[in-house]
């Protein structure tokens, strides 16, 4: 591919970032808050709070940065935000990882609306085939939160929310043209009428990838262009019954057929991701808000080869909630109880295809002038290992109205995948029903400053993870441990009409026995995003930056480092016409996310939309 080689050392990249950084020092009911900038939250808690009332770790994506970040794909969106990096096997579609605080992908757990919707068998979810259209928020809470949701939150949470409707009813368009034979469209009407809110919309995007998703020598290699079609709907309903009752649907489709290079003329995956659910919620009294749900999460996956079926592989997840958020004197408490039915339907001939998980959670969140107090336990039992507890208590302490101290100690755990404990016996591989759960054991400590539109913050963290599932011929076992140890620095500021944001990770992810690096992960990654509103035009930058990374758990095989210069613009027509530009990889940088898998190189985006105010 006509990319140029860019190489970036390790103190070019912390200058650039780290400079960025200090450049400058009405809802429906009470009970439904609506979610604007980053003023409410509900991940770290499960509750609705301030950002500066909770002790976690966290990132918000609003509504309106993911209208002007102009990024391509959610897990483009992803890549630019702190403590996260991502891998991926080609362009748009192609299958990707995401790794928070140097964690293994599977350490990650994804919520879409409150719902699991990942794969059961390889343990992860496909972020990749999830339709960037049809997000209007999303919340990365960085650091263990088994306590709170469970298994696979040993690294962080990602919690995306559909789009809802807001204000008087209307539609919005967007159509768009660009490289590698790019088509898209996304159409949705929404807003409140009544005591009916409600969003529903689809999308549609087609490219032909230009270019062949692996390189010469990759196994499957074909030189063929890997291309992606994405088609997306969403339905979000929110009807007021009385002042202190609501109940709702919220439903999502993705449907993404992916090329991709497995040794023959024509290998393509179809993969879908869906969710529904029907939820109440109410105030039973002054002190007590209970809510309950019932949703159904699905992974759906089938690979064919010629036109012919080569595995199927899907995931159901049934899951119910029944939880109750107490207003005390002494601060706030949940109580939540969850059941979660998991089934897999495959052509693999699985030892076992079912499991149920039932858990019981608690958390407390309370403040007292300058001090607060976060404090979250949880039991999950499953059908097939057993039970685990997982707990969570942190602390912090504000130094007055802008600066804040906090330290948090937390545990979790990540349960073994259906294809870890029940594949059949084969030649090479058979699971291994005995396996327990991998665990981990996280302390951070955090200073942060929030005033107005600046704020900075440092979290310096270790997670030791235990028991890590790894291949031991042949079967899987618990043997592995690993030390995820870190700091990361992220500030925000307005400079001279100039938004500016920008965050620098040093890291070292280290497997404990061999003391290697764990693969894919750079010692030290980066972003840097400034954006500027001049007259009719929005204009904004993102760079995202990277250290080597090694190929394999030898570290003998080494990725260099890497710089991805992206910009984008906005014009407003009228009030309600906006034409939208985007130039992706403005410096057609040559690099791999994996070995022998190529990225797109400088490939760009036109598009026309109608969005009345």
């Amino acid at each position: 591919m006509p990319h140029h080689q860019f190489t970036l050392t390790s103190s070019a990249l912390t200058s650039i970032l780290v400079l960025g950084t200090f450049s400058a020092t009405p809802a429906m009911s009470e009970i439904l808050p609506e979610y604007v900038g980053d003023t409410v939250i509900v991940t770290p808690t499960r509750m609705a709070e301030k950002t500066s009332a909770v002790v976690g770790d966290i990132t918000v994506i609003t509504a309106q940065e993911i209208a002007a970040a102009g990024q391509a794909s959610l897990v483009e969106l992803l890549q630019s935000q702190p403590g996260v990096e991502i891998t991926q096997s080609g362009g748009a579609g192609s299958l990707a990882s995401v790794n928070i605080r140097g964690g293994n992908s599977g350490h990650t757990l994804v919520l879409v609306d409150g719902l699991r919707v990942g794969s059961a068998t390889v343990g992860t979810t496909p972020l990749e085939n999830i339709a960037l259209d049809l997000v209007e928020r999303i919340e990365i809470l960085r650091g263990p939160a088994s306590s709170l949701y469970g298994a696979d939150a040993v690294a962080g949470v990602i919690q995306i929310f559909t789009r809802q409707g807001h204000g008087t009813p209307k539609p919005s368009v967007t159509v768009g043209v660009g490289s590698y034979g790019l088509l898209q469209g996304q159409a949705n009407y929404g807003g409140e009428t009544g005591d009916t809110r409600f969003s529903l919309g689809t999308g549609y995007s087609r490219t032909n990838g230009g270019f062949s998703a692996a390189r010469p020598g990759t196994y499957g290699y074909n030189p063929d262009k890997d291309g992606d079609e994405k088609r997306s709907v969403h339905l979000n309903i929110d009807q007021r019954i009385d002042d202190h009752n609501h109940i709702g649907l919220t439903a999502m489709g993705n449907r993404d057929y992916v090329d991709f290079d497995n040794g023959t003329a024509k290998d393509v995956a179809h993969n879908k991701v869906n969710d529904v659910s029907a939820w109440w919620k109410g105030r039973l009294s002054n002190l007590w808000t209970s809510q309950l749900r019932v949703g159904l999460g699905q992974n759906h996956t089938e690979n064919f080869s010629l036109g012919t079926s080569t595995g199927r592989f899907d995931t159901d997840q049934t899951q119910y909630l029944w939880q109750n958020d107490f207003a005390l004197s002494g601060g706030n408490l949940t109580a939540s109880l969850e059941h979660n039915d998991q089934h897999v339907s495959s052509d693999t001939a699985f030892m076992t295809t079912s499991r149920t998980v039932n858990a019981a959670q608690l958390g407390y969140l309370g403040q007292w002038g300058a001090h607060t107090l976060q404090a979250s336990v949880r039991h999950d039992d499953y059908s097939d290992f057993g039970g685990h507890s997982t707990g969570m208590v942190g602390y912090a302490y504000a130094l007055n109205t802008a600066w804040r101290a906090s330290a948090s100690y937390g545990t979790s755990f990540k349960a073994p995948t259906f294809n870890d404990m029940y594949w059949p016996v084969t030649a090479y591989y058979q699971g291994n029903p005995a396996l327990q759960p991998e665990e981990g054991k996280n302390l951070e400590a955090a200073l942060r400053y929030q005033s107005q539109a600046n704020y900075l913050g440092l979290t310096a963290y270790r997670n030791r993870v235990k028991d890590l599932i790894v291949y031991v011929y042949p079967t899987m076992e618990n043997v592995d441990r690993a030390t995820l140890d870190g700091i990361t620095l992220d500030g925000g500021t307005d400079l001279a009409g100039m938004r500016i944001r920008a965050s620098m990770d040093w890291q070292q992810p280290t497997n404990d026995a061999t003391g290697k690096l764990l693969t894919y992960r750079a010692r030290q990654h980066g972003t840097l995003d400034v954006s500027k509103a001049l007259d009719r035009w929005e204009l904004g930058a993102t760079l995202v930056a990277s250290g080597s990374r090694f190929a394999d758990a030898a570290n003998t095989q080494s990725l260099p480092g890497y710089a991805r210069l992206d910009v984008h613009a906005q014009y407003h027509i009228n009030p309600g016409w906006q034409v939208l530009m985007r130039v992706n990889n403005v410096l057609d940088a040559d690099y791999q996310l994996i070995s022998g898998y190529n990225t797109p190189g400088i490939n760009g985006l036109l598009a026309l939309q109608y969005q009345p105010k």
